[in-house]
């Protein structure tokens, strides 16, 4: 009988591990959730203006946004954070980039790529900076 009460638990206790580790559909699943992602301009001289990147979320969503570049073998480096897990809500938001890194320096001139991040979910848009 004592057997019988030990196997039930271990399986109880082997469900609920596996229900735990279900996870639920959501917005974040649909690869909709951010639309109409672009700068504008898309290619400025960041000495004389700025660009901002635009987007549009279709639910709420906790969003991080950089600018990145690749190297010429093709790794990926940060050049600018410009949001952090900021909680928005759903619609068009925008927020702007001067061209400049994380240090403070204008980016190099060069094709960048602006990175909204949602969880693990990245979406992705092009820019170009050049110099008169």
């Amino acid at each position: 009988m004592e057997r019988y009460r030990m196997r039930r638990l271990l399986f109880a206790s082997i469900i609920l591990i596996a229900l735990n580790s279900c996870q639920l559909p959501t917005a974040l699943d649909d690869p909709a959730l951010v639309s109409n992602l672009r700068f504008s301009p898309s290619a400025f001289d960041s000495f004389r203006r700025n660009t901002e990147i635009r987007y549009t979320l279709k639910a709420p969503a906790t969003v991080s946004i950089f600018v990145s570049k690749k190297d010429s073998v093709g790794q990926e480096f940060l050049v600018k954070t410009l949001i952090e897990n900021v909680n928005e809500t759903k619609g068009t938001h925008s927020h702007t980039w001067l061209g400049d890194t994380n240090q403070g320096q204008f980016a190099p001139i060069g094709n960048y790529i602006g990175v909204v991040q949602i969880q693990h979910k990245r979406f992705e848009a092009a820019v170009l900076v050049f110099h008169f």
